[in-house]
């Protein structure tokens, strides 16, 4: 009995067991079943990837360049990257990061299982899912297909994107993309953003200690990061700490008043410049001291006795760089005394350029700010910094002030165009700010006011027969009672009778300005206006889109044909919307390019981060007026600067020409003229549309202040002067005519005038001749031809300021 009793317990033991490890079988089958219909449907929202072409992955910082190929910034929006080929970058930095973050990497495949039960284990005891263990290739995968969320769910596919990377590339390609996807603080990503932001060199000039000191970051990058930023005290030594200027964090109350003092002195030491100077004392930007990291130095250190051990270096060099000591060179990212104004407008158009290529907008701005363009633009370098010195000296702005917002007020708009290329080489658009999300005056329209007068009634007039000569009669409109002058401008002053475009222009008339207008489209042999002071068969609707045309073939935008189909507007410059300062400059070159027209530019060229040349700028000049007219009516404006409105702006050593403007009330006053050598434009006008209390000479005055320095040192020289113009005598003064055209109304320079008897009857017997054929003429018409026979003079006002000049 007792040998049953215990083969009956022998069997209830044994079946326990055999119960125990069935059920320890089911547990893991279920559990593997689980495990893997979580890993099938974990692996299922895995997209497909191309590891062969990681380089599309690789997000890089574009960089603009001025027109020498100098950086200008790198136009970091969140993080800034460089790329680097694995052969430029040096071999202790990858000894570096091999050592400290897997040192088998090329010994294993995807994974090194070793490792990864370790972290896996720790992981889940703790629950915490931040332990290492993975690879190079694992990192690699979620730099470029995953993401940093600590999840088992990333860890999985992580290891499923790692295989199929290493059976793509080969461990050296890995390696490039890594250190080229690792981020490394401060908002930088690869190797050679972190070797220019830390020590201001390139990558392949690191040393070891340097190296390490970088290999370090990646673990924790704002742990480990080189350097903190911190408040600068008065035990700093201004001439030798690292700083750099950030944007101020509004949550922090500063001292702004030590803070302007220590910018003071770093101005006075040559460390920063007036502009940033200026940024400072707006609140903008503040300079924050650089504090090495101690805990930087003990991860080195670390990494240094790793490739120790590791043999990756031998004794005497590891002593080496434990010694060195580490001179930190922080980078700026921007070039230093530029506000943004002419970038932000260079991007501008690098978008237009991208999404005319083919880029959505969307990825026309991630192409921008993440795929690594070289952008090459026109700035020259020199020529905006002297702008930009030149605009903020607060002698020029009369009545100077800040206003609520703490913006100096007048404010201004300003555009250097090279006449020789036709692309921009400076632009302002505001003094006393940097630019950004800030409003670009020069690119923001204005009412142009008498600036206009040139390139809209004057150019389309010649391009329809006017001359310099041409005749026209400068008089107080108001006495005037004809029905056929429906519109009476006055002019900003006096009025000189009888006179030629040539004197209206440069004297800046209004009314000689409508008057011209109004004749774009006469007919010069019609009787009635032959007859007439005035014209009386005139197309106006076919003038008034005459000038719409030529503005647009400038390259003014702005016009609005509904609103603006008006001689106030298109002859005056009381247009609804304005022209900006860029606009206006742009539609000036007409005239140093002998009638030829090219939109101005920013962006040469734009290349990609391995080469390719996605654009290159082309000339594209169109011929908008005869090169005759263009030299003629440069001759006018010349002697607008000489001895009309403009005096104030001409430019040393220089032929000068250019025309001013100032608007009702006086809200904006312009000056746009040129050289042989540049065109430039200058606005001045408060943001709130209020009264400048000044007119267009204060802006003459500021455009020879920027004109002057830049053109030091280069020859006077003047327009070269085209075949087919001759010279003919009329009122009093030599002038010049394009072959086969002659001045127009010249016979009425002698209505109204007490001149010699002889021309009195010349006069006399011509009005009766023409008043014999014309036995139909109207009221008007014979009442318009008493007045010439009065021979009164002409009325003079000069107590009008009510009009642009």
């Amino acid at each position: 009995m007792k040998r049953n009793n215990k083969k009956k317990k022998a069997y209830r033991i044994s079946s326990f067991f055999k119960v125990l490890i069935l059920l320890i079988l089911i547990a893991i089958i279920t559990l593997g079943s689980i495990a893997g219909c979580y890993l099938v449907s974990v692996l299922k929202k895995a997209p497909p990837i191309e590891p062969e072409n990681y380089r599309e992955k690789l997000f890089e910082t574009s960089r603009i360049y001025d027109s020498n190929g100098d950086l200008l910034q790198r136009l970091v929006k969140d993080e800034y990257a460089e790329f680097v080929s694995y052969d430029n970058i040096p071999k202790d930095l990858k000894n570096a990061i091999v050592a400290v973050e897997d040192e088998r990497f090329f010994q294993h495949s995807a994974v090194d299982f070793k490792r990864l039960a370790g972290a896996l284990y720790y992981d889940l005891m703790s629950g915490r899912f931040d332990q290492g263990g993975s690879t190079i290739t694992m990192q690699l995968a979620k730099n470029l297909y995953t993401s940093r969320v600590q999840k088992i769910e990333r860890k999985l596919m992580d290891i499923y994107y790692a295989y199929q990377i290493e059976d793509a590339l080969s461990k050296e390609e890995i390696l490039e993309a890594y250190l080229n996807s690792a981020g490394f603080s401060k908002g930088t990503v690869g190797v050679q953003a972190a070797s220019k932001m830390f020590f201001g060199k390139n990558v392949s000039d690191l040393t070891l200690a340097e190296c390490a000191l970088i290999a370090g970051v990646t673990n924790l990058p704002e742990y480990y990061t080189p350097y903190n930023r911190v408040n600068i005290t008065d035990e700093d030594d201004l001439s030798s700490i690292q700083f750099e200027l950030v944007p101020v964090d509004t949550s922090q109350n500063e001292n702004i008043d030590k803070i302007i003092e220590y910018s003071k002195s770093l101005l006075e030491l040559g460390r920063i410049d007036k502009f940033d100077l200026h940024l400072i004392e707006s609140n903008q930007i503040v300079p924050m001291k650089a504090q090495f990291n101690e805990r930087s130095l003990e991860r080195q250190h670390k990494i240094l006795k790793n490739m120790l051990n590791q043999e990756m270096i031998d004794q005497g060099r590891y002593d080496e760089a434990m010694n060195q000591p580490i001179v930190l060179n922080i980078s700026n990212r921007s070039q230093s005394g530029i506000s943004s104004y002419f970038v932000d407008t260079a991007l501008k158009e690098t978008k237009e350029i991208l999404i005319n290529a083919g880029f959505s907008k969307e990825d026309a701005e991630s192409e921008l700010y993440r795929g690594g363009l070289n952008i090459y633009t026109s700035m020259n370098t020199q020529i905006q910094q002297s702008l930009e010195e030149t605009v903020q000296n607060t002698k020029y702005y009369p009545g100077n002030s800040l206003d609520v917002n703490g913006d100096p007020q007048p404010q201004v708009g300003s555009v250097i165009i090279d006449n020789k290329t036709r692309k921009v080489v400076a632009l302002v658009g505001g003094r006393g700010l940097g630019g950004g999300s800030l409003a670009n005056r020069a690119t923001i329209p204005r009412q142009p006011g008498s600036a206009i007068k040139p390139i809209g009634p004057y150019l389309t007039a010649f391009n329809h027969g006017a001359t310099a000569g041409d005749v026209y009669l400068d008089a107080n409109l108001k006495y005037v009672n004809l029905p056929y002058i429906q519109y009476k401008p006055s002019n900003v002053g006096s009025y000189v009778g009888w006179t030629t475009i040539r004197k209206l222009l440069v004297r800046s008339s209004n009314v000689g300005a409508y008057l011209v207008s109004r004749d774009i489209h006469t007919d010069f042999k019609d009787r009635k206006n032959r007859n007439s002071t005035y014209s009386q068969h005139v197309n106006n609707e076919a003038n008034l889109n005459s000038i719409i045309e030529t503005l647009e073939n400038l390259g003014v935008t702005t016009v609005d044909k509904v609103n603006d189909l008006n001689y106030a507007a298109l002859s005056l410059g009381g247009m609804t919307r304005g022209i900006s300062p860029l606009e206006i400059a742009g539609a000036f070159t007409v005239f140093p390019n002998e009638g030829q027209f090219e939109k101005p530019t920013f962006v040469d060229k734009i290349v990609t981060n391995t080469g390719d040349v996605i654009y290159e700028r082309k000339d594209n000049l169109v011929e908008v007026a005869d090169k005759r007219d263009a030299y003629i009516l440069t001759d006018i404006l010349k002697e607008v600067v000489t001895s009309g409105t403009g005096r104030n702006a001409r430019v040393k050593g220089q032929v000068t020409a250019g025309k001013t403007g100032t608007t009702n009330d006086k809200k904006e006053a312009w000056f746009v003229g040129f050289t042989p050598y540049y065109t430039a434009s200058v606005l001045l006008a408060k943001d709130n549309h209020e009264s400048l209390g000044f007119s267009s000479t204060t802006a003459a005055t500021l455009f020879k202040a920027i004109m002057d320095p830049i053109h030091e040192g280069l020859d006077k020289v003047d327009y070269d002067k085209p075949d087919g113009i001759y010279r003919k005598y009329v009122n009093g003064r030599y002038e010049m005519f394009k072959d086969d055209t002659s001045p127009r109304n010249v016979d009425k320079l002698y209505w109204g005038q007490e001149d010699d008897e002889d021309e009195d009857k010349k006069s006399d017997d011509k009005k009766k001749k023409d008043n014999n054929n014309d036995s139909n003429k109207n009221n008007e018409d014979s009442n318009d031809s008493k007045s010439k026979k009065k021979k009164r003079k002409t009325p003079v006002n000069n107590n009008d300021n009510n009009n642009n000049r």
